[in-house]
């Protein structure tokens, strides 16, 4: 029968468990930042979206209002059917 002994010093011990435990540490803190700022990252870029949707609504509305306030005056088809009905009862 093969036998291996082994041995482990309690002072090595503690130093393995001690550099696993910053390893580990320093591993998960890289991971955490990284994606903290790929969220940041992503709120600056829906900010900026919700900025060029207000700037585009706020373009909208007042394309909207050149459209409406037209230079022809135009009169609407049912106040030209009453003024034509006044017209014809006078």
């Amino acid at each position: 029968m093969l036998y291996v002994e082994f041995t482990l010093n309690v002072l090595s011990l503690i130093i393995i468990v001690s550099g696993s435990l910053l390893t580990g540490y320093f591993l998960r803190s890289r991971q955490l930042k990284k994606k903290q700022h790929k969220i940041a990252e992503l709120r600056k870029e829906m900010v900026y979206n919700h900025a060029q949707i207000l700037e585009l609504q706020i373009e909208y509305v007042e394309l909207e209002k050149s459209v409406n306030i037209s230079k022809v005056p135009v009169l609407p088809m049912n106040k030209a059917v009453t003024e034509t009905k006044e017209s014809v009862a006078l």
